[in-house]
This record gives structure tokens, C-alpha cells and sequence, in this order.
């Protein structure tokens, strides 16, 4: 699930990754993760504004913000829904943003590289660089791949197009939620093709099938929905009475820890089961959050002045 360049120069700045809508644009059968942002509704939540009112206040940010709207036309503040999916092979995934583009001036920065192929698929310009390809989709959707072919392909799914499993599960769960924030992915696959599982882990994963996290908020809560397929009922049960555990293993944890214990305080716990599949919600209060995200801003605020004071 690596970043891949393209990517990375639209959204330098870590955006938090629905998008296109999964009407006019569906995963590939290949797919094996998907991270999905509604940023309508990002903008418009507690945990959104608060985030961004940091970020307000944060000069370098707002800088370079301006100079990514100036230059390549992306305005961060105004993209809308950005949807991303690769099959977890290295640096190779799609991505479509729409809102906040420039299109027109993003593809005119985009045609001054001198080593820029530009081309046509199905209506949509493109253009292919040694690292990447951008397809302008309309004067404010993009789609970026890592290259022609994903992008290609990416364009030729249609909504009737047959699911794979990992799809199928995304959508049996994505049915009852509306998520600021999806993260999902085929857990053995993903860590098969970025080559980087060992075999105590395969043993592990080897259980499992698919994993899922929304995230969303409630009137006074962050809401994260954690969802996991096993591959056997039995499996599905270990992790259900794991789930149930976990309140009460910590609550024994009460006094060791001043943090830990502050934490509980705040955060609550919830599982449910249906079938092979376990999920766990956690709530976290907005105040929490909040006074965790101002104490750490603090702390950093510190530690660079003690740096430019030497």
C-alpha cells in the first residue's frame, strides 16, 4: 500500500486518506486496499474544523498550501473526495480526487515537462511522465496512477464490472456506514506482494481475510469502526472474546500507568459479530482528542525553541 510519486506531488502534505463517487468509479478486481476520504464531510465535522484551525495556524503549512494552489492548481481545502486503491504490489496504485483542481492549469504545469507523453484514453487526456501518469477527468477531477496501464484500467471499470472478494466484503460493511475516513485492505495479500511479511506473521494472517476501519464522529465522540474477516468461525470467535477482553485487561492496568488511565477514562469500547466477521468500535471523546492534539503542539512548540535558542 506504498505511496506512489505522482501521488505524493498532488498531496504533499499527508492529506488524510469518498472520492469519485463509487457510482462512475469502482475498485479493480485487483485491488487488494482501498483508503477513501470524504472531505466534504471532514471539513464540516468537530475533529475537522479543530484540526484545521491548527493548521490555520501553522504559517509554513499555510504557505505551502498557497504555493501548491499556485502553482499546480490543487487546493487542498477545497478537494471534496479522494478514493485510492492499489493491489499492494510496490509503489503501484490509483487514486481519484475530485474538487479543488484546477484541471486546466494542473495539466498546463503538467505539459511543460519536456519528457511528458501526452495522449487520449476514452475522453480523458493524459499524460505520462517516467514516474507516474495524471488523466484529467473534468475541470476540477483528476485521476493519478502509477502508470498507463493501472490508469487505464482504472478508467475501463464500470459499475457492473464483477467484485472481487475484498470488494464484496467493502461494500457488505460499507452499506451501513457513511464514513469520513475508510481504510481497508486483504491483509495476507497486501503484506505478500510489498515482500515484507516474515513467516510467523504468514501463520497469523493466514486467518484472516479482510480488514476494515471507518472513521467517523458522534455529537460528542470520534467514532473508529474496526472490522475483521476471519477465514473460520473459530477464528472469529477467539477475536470476538479477545475484543471483549481488552476493557478489563486494562482496567486491571489501573494505577500503573497515569496515561493509560487517563486514556480509559476517555475512550469506550464495543463489539459485535456477525458471522466470520468481528468489529470493535472505540469511542474517543472530542475533548480528549483535542487536549492530546494541544499538549502535543506544545511540547513541539518547546522543543523548537530550545533548538533555535542554541
Amino acid at each position: 500500500m506504498k505511496k506512489f510519486s505522482l501521488f505524493l506531488l498532488i498531496l504533499p502534505f499527508g492529506t488524510c486518506i469518498k472520492f469519485i463517487s463509487a457510482k462512475d468509479y469502482k475498485i479493480s478486481q485487483n485491488a487488494n486496499w482501498m483508503i477513501t476520504l470524504n472531505a466534504e464531510a471532514f471539513h464540516k465535522s468537530r475533529m475537522g474544523k479543530f484540526i484545521m484551525g491548527k493548521m490555520n495556524e501553522a504559517p509554513d503549512i499555510n504557505q505551502k498550501m498557497q504555493s501548491l494552489k499556485n502553482a499546480f492548481g490543487v487546493d487542498l481545502m477545497e478537494i471534496r473526495e479522494i478514493y485510492a486503491f492499489g493491489t499492494g504490489e510496490k509503489d503501484q496504485g490509483t487514486a481519484f480526487l475530485s474538487g479543488g483542481i484546477n484541471s486546466k492549469q494542473l495539466g498546463g504545469f503538467a505539459a511543460l515537462n519536456d519528457k511528458v507523453e501526452i495522449d487520449e484514453f476514452q475522453d480523458t487526456k493524459t499524460y505520462t511522465f517516467q514516474k507516474g501518469v495524471l488523466g484529467i477527468l473534468s475541470k476540477d477531477s483528476v485521476v493519478v496512477s502509477s502508470n498507463k496501464e493501472l490508469l487505464h484500467d482504472s478508467l475501463k471499470t464500470e459499475s457492473g464490472d464483477k467484485k472481487n472478494a475484498f470488494h464484496m466484503f467493502v461494500d457488505s460493511i460499507g452499506k451501513k456506514q457513511d464514513p469520513i475516513i475508510s481504510i481497508g485492505a486483504n491483509l495476507l495479500k497486501v503484506s505478500k506482494l510489498e515482500k515484507k511479511i516474515k513467516p510467523e506473521q504468514e501463520i497469523i494472517l493466514r486467518k484472516f481475510k479482510n480488514m476494515l476501519i471507518f472513521l467517523d464522529e458522534t455529537e460528542g465522540h470520534i467514532r473508529i469502526s474496526s472490522f475483521l474477516q476471519a477465514t473460520k468461525s473459530e477464528t472469529a470467535n477467539h477475536l470476538e472474546n479477545i475484543f471483549r477482553s481488552w476493557p478489563s485487561l486494562l482496567a486491571l492496568a489501573k494505577g500503573v500507568n497515569e496515561e493509560l488511565d487517563e486514556v480509559m477514562k476517555s475512550v469506550e469500547f464495543t463489539v459485535i459479530r456477525d458471522g466470520k466477521t468481528v468489529g470493535i468500535t472505540t469511542l474517543v471523546s472530542h475533548a480528549f482528542f483535542e487536549t492530546k492534539i494541544e499538549e502535543e503542539i506544545a511540547k513541539n512548540s518547546n522543543i523548537s525553541i530550545k533548538e533555535d535558542s542554541k
